[in-house]
Protein backbone atom coordinates (compact mmCIF):
# COMPACT_ATOMS: atom_id res chain seq x y z
CA UNK A 1 0.00 0.00 0.00
CA UNK A 2 2.96 1.98 0.95
CA UNK A 3 3.88 4.47 -2.38
CA UNK A 4 7.39 5.19 -3.28
CA UNK A 5 7.08 7.86 -0.50
CA UNK A 6 10.14 6.45 1.72
CA UNK A 7 13.22 5.47 0.32
CA UNK A 8 16.40 4.81 1.28
CA UNK A 9 19.59 6.29 -0.71
CA UNK A 10 17.10 8.16 -3.33
CA UNK A 11 16.80 4.45 -4.59
CA UNK A 12 16.11 1.50 -2.52
CA UNK A 13 12.63 0.60 -0.53
CA UNK A 14 12.63 1.05 2.98
CA UNK A 15 11.80 -2.26 2.80
CA UNK A 16 14.92 -3.62 1.09
CA UNK A 17 17.18 -1.64 3.27
CA UNK A 18 15.95 -3.20 6.47
CA UNK A 19 16.47 -6.77 5.29
CA UNK A 20 19.84 -5.73 3.67
CA UNK A 21 20.54 -4.13 7.20
CA UNK A 22 19.22 -7.35 9.12
CA UNK A 23 21.26 -9.47 6.64
CA UNK A 24 24.56 -7.35 7.17
CA UNK A 25 24.33 -7.00 10.64
CA UNK A 26 23.81 -10.95 11.10
CA UNK A 27 26.95 -11.54 9.38
CA UNK A 28 29.02 -9.19 11.30
CA UNK A 29 27.46 -10.50 14.59
CA UNK A 30 28.43 -14.03 12.99
CA UNK A 31 31.70 -13.32 12.39
CA UNK A 32 32.66 -11.01 15.38
CA UNK A 33 31.27 -14.19 17.58
CA UNK A 34 33.55 -15.89 15.85
CA UNK A 35 36.70 -13.70 16.03
CA UNK A 36 36.14 -13.01 20.11
CA UNK A 37 35.46 -17.39 20.47
CA UNK A 38 38.74 -17.62 19.08
CA UNK A 39 40.37 -14.87 20.25
CA UNK A 40 39.41 -15.92 24.17
CA UNK A 41 42.58 -18.35 24.14
CA UNK A 42 42.30 -18.63 28.01
CA UNK A 43 39.71 -21.52 28.34
CA UNK A 44 37.36 -19.47 30.57
CA UNK A 45 34.30 -20.77 30.30
CA UNK A 46 32.41 -17.47 31.43
CA UNK A 47 33.72 -15.23 28.84
CA UNK A 48 32.60 -18.04 26.28
CA UNK A 49 29.27 -18.03 27.41
CA UNK A 50 29.05 -14.45 27.65
CA UNK A 51 30.75 -14.21 23.60
CA UNK A 52 27.97 -16.88 22.59
CA UNK A 53 25.38 -15.16 24.54
CA UNK A 54 25.75 -11.02 22.95
CA UNK A 55 26.24 -13.19 19.76
CA UNK A 56 23.20 -14.71 20.59
CA UNK A 57 21.37 -11.86 21.07
CA UNK A 58 22.84 -10.02 18.40
CA UNK A 59 21.46 -12.79 15.91
CA UNK A 60 17.78 -12.76 17.32
CA UNK A 61 17.62 -8.75 17.00
CA UNK A 62 18.81 -9.24 13.17
CA UNK A 63 16.18 -12.12 12.58
CA UNK A 64 14.24 -10.07 13.75
CA UNK A 65 14.45 -7.46 11.18
CA UNK A 66 14.38 -9.84 8.31
CA UNK A 67 10.88 -10.25 10.04
CA UNK A 68 9.87 -7.42 10.40
CA UNK A 69 10.94 -6.67 6.30
CA UNK A 70 8.81 -10.29 5.48
CA UNK A 71 5.72 -9.26 7.47
CA UNK A 72 5.36 -5.54 7.96
CA UNK A 73 3.70 -6.14 11.36
CA UNK A 74 3.45 -2.77 13.15
CA UNK A 75 4.91 -4.37 16.68
CA UNK A 76 7.39 -6.55 15.18
CA UNK A 77 8.53 -3.40 13.52
CA UNK A 78 8.05 -1.42 16.82
CA UNK A 79 10.18 -4.17 18.61
CA UNK A 80 12.89 -4.63 15.86
CA UNK A 81 13.18 -0.44 15.93
CA UNK A 82 13.16 -0.55 19.92
CA UNK A 83 15.68 -3.29 20.19
CA UNK A 84 18.46 -1.67 17.93
CA UNK A 85 18.56 1.41 19.35
CA UNK A 86 19.12 -0.48 22.51
CA UNK A 87 21.72 -2.12 21.05
CA UNK A 88 22.71 0.53 19.87
CA UNK A 89 23.43 2.49 23.19
CA UNK A 90 24.41 -0.84 24.58
CA UNK A 91 27.15 -1.30 21.49
CA UNK A 92 28.60 2.78 22.42
CA UNK A 93 28.55 2.11 26.14
CA UNK A 94 30.75 -0.80 25.89
CA UNK A 95 32.92 0.49 22.99
CA UNK A 96 33.35 4.01 25.77
CA UNK A 97 34.07 1.25 28.10
CA UNK A 98 36.32 -0.65 26.42
CA UNK A 99 38.45 2.18 24.86
CA UNK A 100 38.72 3.69 28.27
CA UNK A 101 39.84 0.55 30.01
CA UNK A 102 42.49 -0.03 27.01
CA UNK A 103 43.89 3.83 27.76
CA UNK A 104 43.99 3.13 31.11
CA UNK A 105 45.43 -0.27 31.46
CA UNK A 106 47.07 -1.35 28.74
CA UNK A 107 48.89 1.59 27.72
CA UNK A 108 52.50 -0.05 28.24
CA UNK A 109 51.58 -3.07 25.88
CA UNK A 110 50.91 -0.69 23.27
CA UNK A 111 53.70 1.94 23.87
CA UNK A 112 55.48 -1.86 23.39
CA UNK A 113 54.13 -2.97 20.16
CA UNK A 114 54.50 0.92 19.00
CA UNK A 115 58.50 0.34 19.63
CA UNK A 116 58.73 -3.19 18.12
CA UNK A 117 56.42 -1.50 14.69
CA UNK A 118 58.91 1.44 14.67
CA UNK A 119 62.68 -0.12 15.25
CA UNK A 120 64.78 1.11 12.57
CA UNK A 121 66.11 -1.81 10.52
CA UNK A 122 69.28 -0.32 12.18
CA UNK A 123 68.67 -1.56 15.07
CA UNK A 124 68.85 2.03 17.12
CA UNK A 125 65.97 2.89 19.61
CA UNK A 126 63.28 4.76 19.12
CA UNK A 127 62.69 7.82 20.96
CA UNK A 128 60.41 8.25 23.51
CA UNK A 129 58.35 11.31 21.38
CA UNK A 130 57.65 8.72 18.13
CA UNK A 131 56.34 6.36 20.81
CA UNK A 132 53.73 8.54 22.49
CA UNK A 133 52.99 9.97 18.84
CA UNK A 134 51.90 6.13 18.18
CA UNK A 135 50.51 5.50 21.32
CA UNK A 136 48.14 8.89 20.65
CA UNK A 137 47.42 7.92 17.10
CA UNK A 138 46.62 4.14 18.43
CA UNK A 139 44.22 5.83 20.95
CA UNK A 140 42.70 8.35 17.97
CA UNK A 141 42.29 5.98 15.61
CA UNK A 142 40.19 4.18 18.00
CA UNK A 143 38.12 6.95 19.06
CA UNK A 144 37.40 7.81 15.66
CA UNK A 145 36.22 4.03 14.43
CA UNK A 146 34.07 3.77 17.45
CA UNK A 147 32.34 7.30 16.24
CA UNK A 148 32.21 5.95 12.57
CA UNK A 149 30.65 2.84 14.21
CA UNK A 150 27.91 4.93 16.47
CA UNK A 151 26.94 7.21 12.89
CA UNK A 152 26.27 3.75 11.09
CA UNK A 153 24.27 2.24 13.83
CA UNK A 154 22.07 5.68 14.15
CA UNK A 155 21.91 5.76 10.53
CA UNK A 156 20.60 2.04 10.46
CA UNK A 157 18.60 2.81 13.32
CA UNK A 158 17.21 5.95 11.63
CA UNK A 159 15.88 4.08 8.27
CA UNK A 160 14.17 1.50 10.96
CA UNK A 161 11.97 4.79 12.37
CA UNK A 162 11.41 6.01 8.75
CA UNK A 163 10.12 1.56 8.02
CA UNK A 164 7.92 1.96 11.15
CA UNK A 165 6.22 4.88 10.42
CA UNK A 166 5.69 3.55 6.70
CA UNK A 167 4.28 -0.18 8.55
CA UNK A 168 2.36 2.38 11.11
CA UNK A 169 0.48 4.58 7.83
CA UNK A 170 -0.33 1.18 5.79
CA UNK A 171 -1.63 -0.74 8.57
CA UNK A 172 -4.14 2.89 9.36
CA UNK A 173 -4.90 2.70 5.53
CA UNK A 174 -5.72 -1.04 5.70
CA UNK A 175 -7.95 -0.54 8.97
CA UNK A 176 -9.68 2.50 7.36
CA UNK A 177 -10.42 0.71 4.03
CA UNK A 178 -11.51 -2.29 5.94
CA UNK A 179 -13.81 0.01 8.20
CA UNK A 180 -15.24 1.72 5.31
CA UNK A 181 -16.02 -1.64 3.52
CA UNK A 182 -17.71 -3.07 6.89
CA UNK A 183 -19.67 0.01 6.79
CA UNK A 184 -21.22 -0.77 3.34
CA UNK A 185 -22.14 -4.28 3.98
CA UNK A 186 -23.84 -3.10 6.82
CA UNK A 187 -26.00 -0.80 4.97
Amino acid sequence: MAKDRDLCCCCIKLRLAVAVISLLYLGIAAATTYQKYVANDTGNQTAKIIIFVSGGLQGLIALLGLLTAITKSVFITRTYAFLWWCLTLAVLGFSIASLYFVIKNDRSAIEDECRKGLKPVDGTEVGDDDVIGCYRLVIIISGVVLAVQFVIMCLFGWINQRFLREVKEDAAIASAVKAFDNEGENA
